[in-house]
């Protein structure tokens, strides 16, 4: 009886650590983006069952901002952050949150957005003096302009006004109702500034060429507690710019039913040539945009920006990816680039 008994009990316990583990294997991997905008990569994974078929879970949790979004991934309530743009997690950083950089997403494509009978008037950076700029603190194209900026001897309050907004959306509204002659926008915002019929007479990349943007982020604990999944993630994300390379109209297809757009403007913001998609995290166009936010006085931070970036995980992806398929020339083709940008 005795022995029976303490079988019994042997196995509730076992029955109760197999539950907790398999409801810990479960647990999805929270991811971060704002509101709008083309995250093709993502949202292509999920169409294709890229994430599914690396035995991964995945939630996607959407903010109205990228400042909301980073508070909410220093505070443990997600885990990465997929669309939060490049500036603003090098700010967060510099300051001392535990914000790693692990991948890239896409690089340049926020749109400089003016009423349609000002266009004509903005061909380059100069065309900004004399001029009200509005601007979203602590987005990648407020930290692009404001480097542009600097290097063409333009400065706020003397050759230019600059007002700044919270929100990207903030800025478009103020571009519609004429309290900036210019708006600074962002990928999120340009299927809103079309729909309202402004123009876009000028690209963050004609500021700065193909400008890292939305890096993968994560925390330096997640990535102690979650790097297989974190790796199965850039996995996922690397397949999917595969697919997005071979078929484009797949990554319409996808914004489309994620964004629930028409077609005509999946297709102008998916297939815009001034968006570079790549999950290569890009150390060298990163440290860039860290002397840029310096250059302008952004942060005054001395801490070593490559202290923020952790190249590994893509590169294990990326030989993983190899390993399963090796006579696939794509991925020669990405570690070229890798070795090129990192």
């Amino acid at each position: 009886m005795k022995t029976f008994a303490t079988l019994a009990v042997l196995l509730i316990v076992l029955a109760g650590a197999l539950v907790s583990s398999l409801s810990w294997a479960s647990e999805p991997l929270k991811l971060g983006r704002n509101q709008g905008g083309t995250q093709t990569l993502p949202v292509l994974a999920i169409n294709e069952k890229y994430f599914v078929n690396q035995g991964l879970d995945v939630e996607l949790v959407m903010f109205l901002g990228t400042s909301d979004g980073i508070n909410a991934l220093n505070a443990g309530k997600i885990d990465v952050g997929l669309s939060f743009g490049t500036g603003s997690p090098l700010t967060f950083a510099a300051e001392g949150a535990p914000i790693v950089i692990i991948a890239g997403n896409l690089a340049g494509g926020h749109p400089i957005i003016v009423k349609p009978e000002n266009a004509s008037k903005y061909k380059s950076i100069q065309d900004f003096k004399g001029k009200t700029v509005g601007t979203p603190r602590l987005y990648t194209a407020d930290v692009v302009f404001r480097g542009a900026a600097f290097r063409a001897g333009l400065k706020p309050g003397q050759d230019f006004e600059l007002i700044e907004f919270r929100r990207t959306i903030d800025v478009l509204e103020a571009v519609k109702s004429g309290k900036v002659d210019v708006g600074i926008g962002s990928s999120s915002i340009t299927a809103g500034a079309l729909e309202a019929g402004l123009a876009i007479p000028l690209w963050s990349n004609d500021l700065f060429a193909y400008h890292p943007c939305c890096r993968i982020i994560t925390t330096r604990d997640v990535l102690a507690k979650k790097r297989p999944e974190l790796v199965k993630l850039i996995k996922g994300l690397i397949l999917a710019e595969k697919k997005f390379n071979e078929d484009p109209e797949a990554g319409v297809k996808a914004n489309m039913e994620n964004m629930k757009i028409e077609e005509s403007l999946s297709r102008t913001l998916t297939l815009d040539p001034h968006i570079q998609l790549a999950v290569d995290p890009n150390t060298k166009g990163v440290l860039t945009m860290w002397d840029y936010m310096k250059e302008s006085h952004y942060i005054t931070s001395e801490a070593d920006p490559k202290s923020f970036i952790d190249v590994s995980l893509y590169k294990q992806a990326l030989e993983e990816l190899q390993k399963e398929n090796p006579s696939d020339p794509f991925w020669a083709k990405l570690n070229a680039r890798f070795k090129e940008w990192n």
